[in-house]
């Protein structure tokens, strides 16, 4: 019964409330947030593919890994970008040229948990060849995100607080009727703090 009154009483209330939210990222200016290759050089390679190949993935397994360094409680939101083709020799040209390009599905996974393994990833959400995901630095399960971040001070060492997460790029290509070449193309990588 007494829940009852507490919930009608509520109900009269006039006065308008409004939730209250704290952009974290406006704290975040002092923080960096650090993209790298696993194994610079390296590039996602899809091997030696002849003419009418069809189709030919390139799995997590053998992905392109990139680290991120950054404050480990604060959210990220790392954009993708791929090109929609990959071109003969990276030639522009071969964008509109069905017989110098390849398609290229994008696909990819991160891992927050502190270690980099495959057993441990969550995909991003990938539209075409764009992906976008929001994720902690470090996994913090069903727990919401901690108090802003530290004000930063004289003596202060950030990168205490930092830890890595690991961004996993593949795909797949659809060789046709193409002429012989090497292929290349670009996924840009943005990273911001929430």
């Amino acid at each position: 019964m007494s829940k009852l009154a507490f919930i009608l009483s509520l109900s009269f209330l006039s006065v308008t409330l409004h939730a209250q939210e704290i952009d974290f990222g406006s704290f975040s200016s002092s923080y960096s947030v650090t993209l790298s290759e696993l194994s610079p050089g390296s590039e996602l390679d899809f091997g030696t593919l002849i003419q009418n190949d069809g189709v030919s993935t390139v799995t997590i397994d053998n992905a392109k890994v990139l680290t991120i360094e950054g404050v480990k409680y604060l959210d990220i939101i790392v954009d993708l970008t791929a090109d929609q083709y990959l071109l003969l020799n990276g030639n522009l040209s071969c964008q509109t040229n069905p017989s110098c390009r390849i398609p290229y599905t994008l696909q990819a996974s991160y891992a927050n948990r502190g270690i980099m393994s495959i057993s441990q990833v969550s995909d991003f959400l990938v539209s075409g060849t764009t992906a976008s995901e929001q994720f902690p630095i470090k996994y913090r399960g069903n727990v919401p995100p901690g108090p802003p971040p530290t004000p930063v001070y004289e003596g202060f060492n950030p990168s205490l607080f930092n830890e890595t997460a690991y961004i996993y790029i593949y795909g797949s290509v659809n060789v046709g009727n193409v002429d012989a070449g090497s292929y290349t193309g670009t996924v840009n990588v943005t990273i911001n703090y929430d």
